[in-house]
């Protein structure tokens, strides 16, 4: 009788270890409710029964998932000021990129950016606009790579969209980015083959709350880098 009672017992909690809690319970009720002798074979088989237990669940992390919205990886509410050290295959030592994000329109999510390229002669000036529509955040110029889609809406991971010949692609969310201007962590990482990569590659990185802190486009004719030197709120 033992033997069976102790069967019975072991096969219904092995049957559901998630509820083995639960089917502890309900026996203990079944048991009170029955004949003594075979109550007390009950208990005893309780005893030497193995205990289940469920592990924690695993939380989600890495590089695919962020709770960052897209619209803080390039904040264009904000009236900054970046500054960039720019390196080229074009020219040698270093020259600078300042970016001045002078106003925000709420109702058309635009902003206007100035945009000077230091040179050892005259500085190149331009301006330009940075604006959120259905398909990403776009801008009609950029410092080294022209006008593009800086960041893809919805944002998720592995997302891919062309511009052109180029494939662009969602990296990642968590990369950490070492610039003159410090070191940004949780950064969204944008790669593109340039002309479906026939032609180089290119990576830029943008860090939460900031804005463009880091690209690099290396192509069959040009390698070209620019590195936040500086950030600063007008």
């Amino acid at each position: 009788m033992l033997k069976f009672v102790k069967s019975v017992i072991y096969i219904s909690l092995i049957s559901a270890p998630l509820c083995a809690a639960a089917q502890y319970n309900a026996i203990n009720n079944v048991v009170n409710a029955t004949d003594p002798v075979l109550a007390a074979a009950a208990r005893e088989a309780q005893g030497s029964l193995p205990v289940f237990s469920v592990p924690a669940p695993v939380s989600i992390s890495g590089d695919r998932y962020s709770d960052t919205p897209a619209e803080q990886y390039l904040p264009l509410h904000q009236q900054a000021v970046l500054e960039y050290e720019y390196t080229s295959s074009e020219f040698t030592g270093a020259k600078s990129i300042r970016l001045e994000y002078m106003s925000y329109s709420d109702k058309d999510k635009s902003a206007a950016v100035n945009m000077i390229i230091f040179n050892r002669t005259k500085p190149r000036v331009s301006n330009f606009v940075v604006s959120v529509a259905p398909d990403g955040i776009r801008s009609s110029d950029s410092p080294v790579y022209g006008p593009r889609v800086e960041i893809p809406l919805p944002l998720s991971y592995n997302y891919v969209w062309n511009e052109g010949p180029d494939r662009n692609r969602v990296a990642g969310f968590n990369s950490t980015v070492s610039v003159p201007a410090g070191i940004y962590h949780g950064c969204l990482k944008i790669t593109t083959r340039l002309s479906g990569g026939d032609a180089g590659s290119a990576e830029r990185y943008y860090a939460p709350g900031i804005g463009l802190v880091y690209e690099r486009i290396i192509s069959e004719d040009r390698q070209e880098v620019i590195k936040l030197a500086s950030y600063q709120l007008k």
